[in-house]
């Protein structure tokens, strides 16, 4: 294998060319912007910014192109009117200090890989980034089953669907993305993109898988973006405000969360355990785009029969993680466990949260820590359906979550 110096040398030498994708709406072939790509030479196995992106990434020099992209932003084919779309891994110390010339975008994409082996930082570094004026972009959809659940915990401003997709039409999964796709649209407002619009036939594909605009061959990319100079450009659709928890959210736990707007109720362990399998069942059924969290407050209320259930659920769910004071940091089958601080107040706590495609739920339970027998415990109890919560709520206990998790 090649080492890192060697292939630091190897990106750095690469002789690199830009190009510029147009992005047009697919209704009426309207320009809103073109994309900044870069790719190897025509002679070269590195000649699309697709193969170039690939081999980055396996070989860990995305940082180097992403900055090599950048240095083209601010050249001189670069300056025009027309809004350019440049598109770096959120991860990239390149994004950290550039400044995008007025009327264009730096787009942070956000790998789902990376969100929920670090998610602490990468939701800080998501908010960071916003603050900062960049969009937030999501591109593995339908390739990565957690890609599907940053809809909901990210809420991505901008959504590249790949060009796989547009093959896959007759395949179930992809209607039920479809589904995902149009709920997350019309809640948010994100900018749907497909990738890989080569022909009038897959453009229909991309309109039925739900994107309002697309780049591909059917819409020719550019060596330079003054060839569009003379292109009218259509206004890109308005965006709603982004999700997550607000700058100075006092409410650090789930229980914490609700309780503020919803009145808690005495509540028993029995019926909580069922409640929480009903919301476990639910989950599973949403499908694949699915996240689900659960706090057991400690490890011995994690129970075999409960550990298997999770199992179930997590290889039907996007992602599922369960937190608890002497939970091992590990992953058992595709269920992510985490531990708690003892002195942490979520220790008091026993929580669900379910962010789905169409459906949010939350069901958070405060011990009252009686001295009676385990099953006759009571719990102060909220719940809420309100999607913002149950964000708020998630975002909460991923916050938790600081150690690197076991590679994928």
């Amino acid at each position: 294998m090649t080492s890192t110096s060697e292939s630091d040398e190897i990106f750095e030498a690469l002789e690199l060319v830009p190009h510029y994708a147009p992005i047009r709406r697919l209704a009426d072939d309207a320009l809103v912007a073109v994309e900044l790509q870069v790719r190897g030479r025509g002679d070269t196995a590195l000649n699309t910014p697709k193969s170039l992106r690939r081999a980055a990434r396996m070989m860990q020099q995305t940082d180097v192109v992403d900055g090599r992209k950048l240095s083209f932003f601010n050249a001189d084919p670069a300056k025009t009117t027309v809004p350019i779309f440049a598109t770096v891994d959120l991860q990239s110390p390149a994004h950290l200090t550039f400044v995008a010339p007025p009327e264009h975008h730096l787009l942070l994409s956000v790998d789902p890989g990376e969100t929920f082996r670090r998610p602490r930082s990468v939701l800080d570094e998501v908010a960071a980034a916003r603050a900062a004026g960049r969009l937030i972009c999501v591109d593995r959809l339908g390739l990565d089953d957690r890609a599907l659940t940053l809809l909901w915990l990210i809420e991505p401003d901008v959504i590249f669907t790949p060009a796989e997709l547009l093959a896959r039409t007759r395949d179930p999964e992809i209607a039920g993305l479809a589904h995902a796709l149009a709920a997350h649209a019309e809640r948010t407002g994100a900018l749907v993109i497909a990738l890989g619009v080569d022909s009038e036939a897959l453009r229909v594909a991309a309109q039925t898988v739900g994107a309002t605009h697309g780049m591909g061959a059917l819409f020719p990319a550019a060596h330079s973006p003054a060839l569009f100079a003379d292109e009218p450009v259509a206004a890109l659709p308005p965006r709603d405000t982004a999700a997550g928890p607000a700058d100075d959210d006092s409410a650090t736990t789930p229980y914490a969360i609700v309780s503020a707007s919803h009145v808690p109720r005495p509540g028993d362990k029995r019926l909580l355990i069922e409640m929480s399998k009903a919301l476990e069942t639910q989950a599973a059924a949403a499908g694949p785009g699915t996240l689900v969290l659960g706090t057991f407050q400690e490890a011995r209320q994690f129970t075999s029969a409960t550990a298997r259930r999770w199992r179930s659920l997590a290889d039907r769910a996007g992602f599922a993680g369960v937190y608890g004071v002497g939970l091992p940091q590990m992953l058992d089958g595709n269920v992510q466990h985490a531990p708690l601080d003892p002195d942490d107040d979520l220790v008091n706590e026993w929580t669900v949260v379910v962010l789905g495609p169409h459906a949010s739920a939350l069901l958070s339970a405060r011990d009252r820590h009686e001295p009676v027998p385990d099953l006759d415990r009571t719990f102060d109890v909220v719940q809420s359906y309100n999607r913002d919560l149950a964000s708020r709520a998630a975002h909460a206990i991923l916050a938790r979550f600081t150690s690197p998790r076991v590679a994928d």
